[in-house]
């Protein structure tokens, strides 16, 4: 499955980045990491990597989330992480970047900020 990005300014500030597809060794993955520089150069404050859309992540896509992490937040901005499926999150989990990054069950509550899941 083609890795697929959306992007929309939800607020002032506020981007979402809708993920979809797996977030695996390719050229597609490449194309995170840009989209949050891109954001942040544009001058938004909060970036939400939406990942409801993501069915498999592996080594590489953690690599490429704690780079947009840094990426971020060198730039001022807060990055925080939506919808992430089981499987997914579970990968999140066992490489403990659940502590470092803010994760949701959706957009909605990253907007708000509350119903943080770790």
């Amino acid at each position: 499955m083609t890795l697929t990005i959306e992007k929309r300014e939800v607020e002032p500030g506020v981007i979402v980045l809708e993920i979809t597809g797996r977030i695996a060794p390719s050229r597609d993955s490449r194309k995170i990491e840009p989209e949050v520089e891109g954001a942040v150069a544009a001058g938004a404050k909060k970036i939400i990597l939406d990942l409801s859309g993501v069915t498999h992540i592996d080594s590489t896509g953690i690599g490429v989330m704690a780079s947009c992490f840094g990426k971020a937040r060198q730039g001022g901005a807060e990055l925080s992480i939506t919808g992430a499926k089981e499987s997914v999150f579970e990968v999140f989990q066992i490489t403990r970047l659940v502590r470092v990054v803010a994760f949701y069950p959706d957009v909605d509550s990253a907007l708000k900020g509350n119903g943080r899941l770790v």
